[in-house]
């Protein structure tokens, strides 16, 4: 008799433990549930909205979402250079001082004479020269000799037409840059006057080649006949820690030559009429 009255109790003493247990779970719920209605009530109907937006956002995410969208991010961070460059110290800014001890940008070259014929008009065909690499540089093209060549007299074709001489200044040379090759679409064009060599190295560092016009008979190139034109054009595309390196297409010899920094920068002067060493000191850069 007793084992039963023992058996009976743990059963009740059981069932009470049960009632109390799912007692106390039911009170804490109804009791987080209130401070989240309380908390959200509290709240402007600006956020309300936000949180609901935020809500709605999160049950949208899927796996494959996630994943394209991983997929975007990583292809566009590893997009490269519109142009090749190699550098090595710090990559600058756009208006970042620190510059790169040595910069080289990717500039196609051609002779101004690309079958080394130096009868007119190859003799005076510098202008077009360097205006050709620019061209291939911003618009990704490679120049052989017999594209240059081709390319040369139509341009010289176009200056004919136009009534200009077989040296033009630098404002001819920008309007050229407009009007035949359209690189207005690729950037502002912008006759700088009186660089600095930093203003240069920037520009470069930047992944901009400059275009110089010059006093090519102070020019210190070994290659030149009769010691140099009296105008020059050529394009800087790089520097080292001494010397700008050029695409000058004056010689064959031209691709990545070395000038010194003053060397180059005493020579740079416009057309002036033909009074070139009087000329101004100007460059003409794609922005």
């Amino acid at each position: 008799m007793k084992s039963k009255y023992t058996i009976l109790n743990t059963i009740c003493l059981i069932l009470s433990g049960c009632f109390l247990v799912g007692t106390i779970y039911i009170f804490g719920k109804m009791f987080v549930n209130d401070e989240i209605i309380i908390n959200y009530e509290t709240v402007s109907s600006d956020s309300k909205q936000q949180i609901t937006d935020s809500s709605e956002d999160i049950k949208a995410l899927t796996p494959e979402s996630i994943t394209s969208t991983v997929k975007i991010t990583e292809a566009r961070d590893s997009l490269p250079p519109r142009q090749a460059s190699s550098t090595s110290g710090t990559e600058v800014g756009n208006d970042s001082t620190i510059l790169p001890k040595e910069f080289i940008l990717n500039v196609p070259f051609t002779s101004q004479a690309p079958e080394k014929n130096w009868e007119q008009p190859w003799q005076d065909a510098c202008e077009e020269a360097a205006l050709l690499m620019l061209d291939a540089y911003y618009k990704g093209y490679n120049l052989s000799p017999i594209f240059s060549r081709d390319e040369i007299l139509k341009m010289v074709k176009w200056e004919e037409d136009k009534g200009w001489g077989l040296s033009i200044p630098i404002v001819d040379i920008k309007q050229m840059t407009e009007e035949y090759f359209h690189l207005n679409l690729v950037g502002q064009i912008k006759i700088i006057e009186n660089p600095t060599v930093d203003d240069i190295k920037k520009f470069i560092a930047n992944n901009k080649p400059v275009l110089v016009v010059a006093n090519g008979k102070v020019l210190p190139n070994p290659n030149f006949r009769n010691g140099g034109p009296i105008y020059h054009a050529l394009i800087i595309k790089g520097y080292d820690e001494e010397n700008f390196i050029t695409n000058d297409p004056g010689t064959q010899f031209g691709k990545d030559f070395k000038y010194k920094y003053q060397d180059l920068m005493n020579a740079i002067h416009d057309w002036n009429n033909g009074d070139v060493k009087n000329g101004r000191k100007v460059i003409l850069v794609v922005e």
